[in-house]
């Protein structure tokens, strides 16, 4: 008997042994969840088991992982803008997949009760700790990412159609685009950053699907910012107030969804945030997940307030405790939907839909970089980049390649090669460089047409050998005719680069051609029409016959210069009618020609400005600074034919900043001194641009008449305000509402010696201001507006019409991309 009670305690003792192990063993359950009519992932959906309130949440992917200890009978599932659910796990835990439903409601005002919102305190809370959670605020940091974009069509309203109800053309869209993606890019990347402004991004890897080049990923890998702690985050090219900015609770509704709890007890509030009725800015829309350890983001989902743009963008952050140090990005996703292009399947227009996904790994915090590392070139690409193997992808890949990725690839790379991808990839390299590309020649395409008053239409034909032929020697040359002048124009150079990294190059050339009379021209200064400065081209009427024969040495010193040295010798034929009074040898003569020997030395001067380098091109992303170009030129009178001594100094300064809930505010300033007696065509004219009804030209006098003004010293300012849509925002209309203010003064001190042209002086100052409404008429790739700028002060006419200007503004949204 006592046996048998020993052994039943023996027994029940391994039995309790064995549930409290079987107990305290971890189960893993993982899933991903989905929207149940488009099955996209859902990102940071919260999850909880049973009853507990620990749990986990979905990451960008819409995957989850949940260990426990405890048996799970279900999950539930919240998620802001869908219902919630309870999930059974039925003995399965492993390979989930739920899906939740769309709440269909539309977002209204919430009525906050008195008393202080309790999303408000913690929102304030992230904003004091914003320094310290913020990874660009570290003295250094370096990681590596795994970028994937794909691009497919929307076809949501189509598959929501029975298959018996579609047509042949529409069927065979639907499998097409259920069995593949129409275009698939990934990108390995070694980033490392100082502070505060040091950032090198050297591109390892690069794959596109039916082309070679890389750059079109690049670019979309630009849109999104990848901290969310500025005060105004960037998403594709815009500006928009943060939610997470001081003042914001005064601007943004914050609304706590839901309260979870990590597994280190840490509590995340779930807040959703939106702009609040009656306001109007540039905002955001979306979900902040805010976890109370050092009051981090967690997760966050942000999207513009309002649609009224030719494409929308929706950005997904995803953070981790890195270290036990510092919250840092581990994973970031853009979506993107191209509304202005897409593909007609029977009278219905599906549009282009991309999304991103970057995955950083081997992160490492404060590690020693020195400032040597960083140069001006942000990103550039290893020239093997695009040529590694399939076991080197596997390493950086989050994911192998599903068999989806695979047949985009496949079926790509044939069409590719059979249709020139690549061309399409040099045409959009055409547009930012004005070079076309033709085996080892590049044309330049602002040779081929242009128009003003002097010449007429003007056509012709430039080109310049390229890399194929030589990457460090270049010839080219051109000709065109000018129908109203009837002149033929040519001209040839020849340059070397030295130095490819200090961009040390040198130039020689010659080219008889026409020059604007009283003009300024600074090295690298286009005048871009993207930028709206190019129309004032079009009504150009003075300009003089000019033969130039010159060398030049460009190089970058001092890092955020660069610097140009350049000596000339040139011929000027003054325009019609002209004649300069000159004395010689004590005898007066009347010259309608003249002989210039200059020795030039200037800069470009713009700090931090960064360059995106791939093989072939180098593009600038711009600086958040001013721009500043300084030019001195010395005049040699009885040297290689040189009639003029004089000192000339002219000096650029642009700038352009976004003020919050105000807009977008740009200025320029130009000045000039020249100190010596010169005729017309080396004085300064007014920079004015007017016809009573013309294009808008940026940067010139709207009212001002053509060569109205003549100085030999002059200082003017550029003042342009943008209101964006913050005055006038509708769900279908939204123009953009500018003012505008220009201010000049000059003065010239050898008015005598000019003859047969009439001309005033601004001593006393002259001043216009304007209205533009730009995007009356949105054409998707561009916009038309209209304005109206009138002339008052010293110089205002007497009959009050005459000092009105309207204008018809034109504005690409490409415009954003590079400031110079």
């Amino acid at each position: 008997m006592e046996h048998y009670f020993t052994q039943r305690f023996f027994l029940t003792f391994l039995f309790l042994i064995a549930v409290t192990i079987l107990r305290s063993q971890s189960t893993t359950i993982s899933g991903k969840v989905m929207d149940v009519e488009t099955g996209e992932p859902l990102a940071f959906v919260n999850i909880v088991m049973n009853e507990s309130h620990q749990g986990s949440a979905t990451d960008i992917d819409g995957k989850f992982r949940i260990r426990t200890s405890e048996p799970a009978d279900y999950l539930k599932l919240t998620y802001v803008g869908y219902e919630s659910q309870l999930f059974p796990i039925n003995g399965k835990n492993e390979g989930l997949k739920i899906f939740m439903k769309k709440i269909p409601y539309e977002l209204q005002e919430v009525l906050i009760l008195p008393g202080i919102n309790p999303a408000h305190r913690i929102i304030h809370n992230v904003v004091e700790n914003r320094d310290i959670n913020n990874p660009e605020k570290m003295r250094s940091f370096s990681y590596t990412s795994y970028e994937k974009v794909i691009f497919t069509l929307d076809l949501d309203s189509l598959r929501m159609i029975d298959t018996m109800m579609l047509d042949t053309n529409s069927l065979e869209v639907r499998r097409f685009i259920d069995r593949q993606d129409i275009f698939i890019a990934e990108s390995v990347t070694e980033r490392k950053f100082l502070h505060p402004e040091r950032n090198r991004e050297n591109v390892i890897a690069t794959r596109v699907s039916g082309m070679k080049d890389p750059m079109f990923v690049f670019l979309v890998s630009q849109v999104q910012s990848t901290s969310f702690y500025q005060e105004l985050i960037n998403i594709g090219r815009s500006e928009y107030v943060n939610p997470i900015s001081r003042g914001s609770t005064s601007k943004y509704t914050f609304i706590i969804e839901d309260t979870a709890y990590s597994q280190q007890n840490d509590t995340i509030f779930i807040i959703s945030y939106r702009p609040r009725a009656g306001t109007n800015f540039d905002g955001l829309t979306g979900v902040l997940s805010i976890n109370s350890h050092k009051w981090a983001i967690q997760n966050v989902i942000a999207e513009p307030a309002i649609d009224d743009g030719a494409f929308t963008i929706r950005i997904q952050q995803q953070y981790e405790f890195i270290g036990g140090e510092q919250w840092f990005p581990v994973q970031l996703n853009t979506d993107v939907n191209i509304k202005a292009l897409g593909a007609a399947v029977n009278d219905e227009r599906y549009s282009f839909v991309g999304v991103g996904k970057s995955y950083i790994r081997d992160i490492e915090l404060n590690p020693e970089l020195v400032r040597r590392e960083f140069n001006n070139i942000e990103v550039d690409v290893d020239p093997n980049a695009h040529d590694r193997s399939e076991e080197y992808w596997a390493i950086y890949r989050a994911d192998s390649l599903t068999a989806r990725d695979r047949r985009t690839y496949e079926f790509m790379d044939s069409v590719g090669k059979e249709v020139n991808f690549d061309r399409l990839a040099k045409t959009i390299e055409t547009i930012i460089t004005g070079r076309i590309p033709y085996k080892f020649i590049d044309f330049d395409m602002h040779k081929f047409l242009r128009y003003n008053q002097y010449e007429g239409l003007y056509l012709g034909l430039g080109m310049h050998t390229n890399d194929r032929l030589s990457r460090r020697f270049k010839i080219g040359g051109f000709w065109g005719y000018g129908f109203k002048d009837m002149t033929a124009k040519y001209g040839g150079d020849v340059s070397a680069i030295l130095h490819k990294n200090s961009e040390l190059e040198v130039k020689a050339g010659y080219f008889y051609d026409v020059t604007e009379s009283a003009g300024v021209d600074y090295f690298e200064d286009e005048k871009s029409f993207l930028r709206g400065e190019g129309y004032r081209n079009f009504l150009i009427r003075r300009m003089n016959m000019t033969e130039r024969a010159y060398a030049s040495l460009q190089f970058r010193a001092l890092r955020h210069f660069k610097w140009n040295v350049s000596v000339r010798s040139e011929h000027k034929q003054a325009f019609p009618d002209y004649y300069y009074g000159q004395s010689a040898n004590g005898t007066s003569m009347l010259k309608n020609d003249f002989n210039f020997t200059e020795l030039s030395a200037g800069f470009r001067f713009a700090f931090r400005e960064k360059f995106l380098r791939t093989k072939r091109i180098k593009i600038s992303l711009g600086t958040k600074y001013p721009v500043v170009r300084f030019q001195y030129t010395h005049g040699f009178d009885n040297m290689l034919n040189g009639e003029f001594e004089y000192n000339r100094f002219d000096i650029n300064i642009t700038e352009s900043f976004y003020i919050k809930y105000l807009g977008m505010t740009t200025f320029e300033v130009r000045a000039g001194y020249i100190d010596g007696d010169l005729p017309y065509c080396n004085l300064y004219n007014g920079n004015g641009s007017y016809r009573v009804f013309t294009i808008y030209a940026a940067n010139s006098f709207a009212t001002m008449r053509m060569n109205e003004f003549l100085s030999n010293r002059y200082v003017a300012l550029y003042f342009t305000h943008n209101f964006g849509s913050l005055l006038v925002k509708t769900r279908f209309f939204s123009p953009e509402i500018a003012l505008a203010t220009n201010i000049a003064f000059g003065d010239l001190n050898n008015e005598a010696q000019h003859h047969n042209v009439a001309y005033s002086t601004m001593e006393k100052g002259y001043y216009e201001s304007g209205i533009l409404f730009h995007g009356l008429l949105d054409l998707k790739f561009y916009k038309i507006g209209a304005g109206v700028f009138y002339r008052y002060g010293p110089y205002s006419f007497d009959k009050t019409g005459d000092n009105f200007a309207y204008k018809v503004s034109i504005v690409f949204p490409i415009e954003s991309v590079k400031r110079q």
